[in-house]
């Protein structure tokens, strides 16, 4: 429509005064409103990481509320159900367990007797990974080369604390036990985690086995650190605790697709996923108990529901878009290691992962209006996005590891290319009760899911598949 002739209809609305003219004219006529804006991505978080939902716990009827939610929102941005019974919701079964106590480190020197400090006391046990785990003593320098054995108990050395990275190394190659001195960011909390009784992980009913690629994290006190120290490898470690009969509960996915338009090219899928549980009712600080999660990882569960409406309401890209929204991930990516063994297609059609968590804050280390991938070098596909609009770079934190502690990893490991999407996640409300929906940023929120529209429908409309580089793959 020329000018001339939208502004002679424009007069004529006038003259009628016809409201709902006046708004169409307009609605073609004036300057493009923004893809996604501030206010629905408000909406999604204020309500996700409202107190109304407790803080979302893990396999909890809020968890479940934050998910039909959700669902809810596919169904009217057009999204297929990919769940079960024809539906959104995927119900993942867990079976829960509990310590009836504190546990024990218990160490065997080759002669002499055991040595055993109690959880709470001289040692405090971060993470454990079964009721009883046990395995020959492994010492690793700070810094140095040594590949941590599976199996192994490992011990860092205790004259520098360990970094982020190395730890994570030896989790993934699968030892059943880290032992490190307690430092400093651990000895202000001694104290809180010395007063729990360390969870145990669930495990999927569905498999009727305990996940194993997790270990057991015990903090070292120094007397127990000089035990440890003196001990020849080989000696035997263990951490142990008295079992409560187990119990069954649930936890939540949500899980939609949009069908690929192009017959050849509809059997391979992009997966967009962030985590719908946070920590629920904590510990009081302040006197606010809910930890309400609007960060995290609210923002990234309104970055999917946004890219579903805005896929779903533009041409229908030629492959196929998944969105899955994943239960528990703050307590052990149960939600997402259920779909990786239920996919709703094979997981060797999905071609890429795309997960976003703790957007809704800019990152100060990168320049205004970007985001950044974690494990960005372990793989072509931030490069190619970046190569075609996506305001990506790599992670400014690598010291954090974020590759590893996201529902991605769970994935990664399976042989998917899957990465996280982030911003600002160094902030000093992560995982306190002051998360809120009002410490976001919602215009950079919605510039950032904007951002990336485009970069997307152009994966799934190509014939670029990512690849892993050269030892990228956990």
């Amino acid at each position: 429509m020329d000018d001339a002739r939208r502004r002679s209809l424009v007069r004529q609305a006038i003259g009628r005064t016809s409201l709902a003219v006046l708004v169409l004219l307009a609605a073609g006529a004036g300057a493009e409103s923004p893809v996604v804006r501030p206010d629905a991505v408000r909406g999604h978080v204020e309500f996700l990481a409202s107190d109304a939902l407790n803080g979302r716990g893990s396999a909890t009827r809020d968890e479940l509320i934050a998910a039909t939610y959700a669902a809810a929102q596919l169904r009217q941005f057009g999204v297929e159900p990919a769940g079960d019974a024809g539906g959104y919701i995927q119900n993942v079964d867990l079976v829960k367990r509990e310590l009836a106590g504190p546990p024990t480190l218990v160490i065997s020197p080759r002669s002499g007797p055991e040595m055993r400090f109690v959880h709470g006391r001289e040692v405090v046990v971060g993470a454990m990974a079964g009721p009883r785990v046990e395995g020959p003593l492994q010492k690793l320098e700070a810094g140095g080369r040594h590949t941590a054995r599976p199996g192994a108990a490992v011990f860092l050395d205790a004259s520098r604390e360990p970094r982020r990275p190395e730890m994570a190394e030896a989790i993934e190659g699968g030892v059943a036990i880290v032992l490190t001195v307690v430092d400093a960011q651990a000895r202000e909390r001694w104290g809180s985690l010395a007063a729990r009784v360390p969870p145990l992980p669930a495990f999927l009913a569905a498999f009727a086995e305990a996940p194993v690629d997790r270990p057991t994290v015990v903090l070292l006190g120094a007397e127990a650190a000089r035990a440890v120290a003196a001990l020849p490898e080989g000696s035997r470690v263990r951490v142990e605790g008295e079992l409560k009969p187990m119990e069954r509960g649930s936890t939540y996915n949500v899980v939609g697709r949009l069908p690929g338009s192009d017959p050849r090219r509809a059997s391979e899928a992009v997966l967009l996923t962030a985590h719908i549980d946070h920590l629920g009712v904590g510990e009081p600080v302040n006197g606010d108990a809910v930890y309400n999660g609007a960060n995290d990882d609210a923002s990234g569960v309104a970055a999917v529901l946004e890219l579903a409406r805005a896929l779903g309401s533009g041409p229908r890209p030629k492959r196929t878009t998944l969105f899955a929204l994943f239960g528990s991930e703050e307590q052990g990516g149960y939600g997402a290691a259920y779909f990786r063994e239920r996919p709703p297609i094979p997981l060797a059609q999905i071609v890429a992962n795309l997960e976003f968590e703790e957007i809704g804050l800019a990152e100060p280390k990168v320049p205004p209006r970007t985001l950044w991938l974690t494990g960005w070098e372990r793989s072509d596909l931030g490069p190619a996005l970046a190569a075609h609009g996506a305001r990506l770079v790599p992670d400014p934190h690598p010291e954090q590891d974020f590759f590893r502690r996201s529902d991605n990893y769970v994935l990664a490991r399976k042989g998917v290319v899957a990465h996280t999407v982030s911003s600002g996640a160094l902030y000093p409300q992560y995982h306190h009760p002051d998360d809120e929906p009002d410490i976001l940023d919602y215009g950079h929120l919605a510039d950032a899911i904007g951002s990336l529209i485009e970069p997307i429908r152009w994966l799934l409309d190509s014939d670029f598949r990512p690849r892993w580089t050269k030892d990228g793959r956990p």
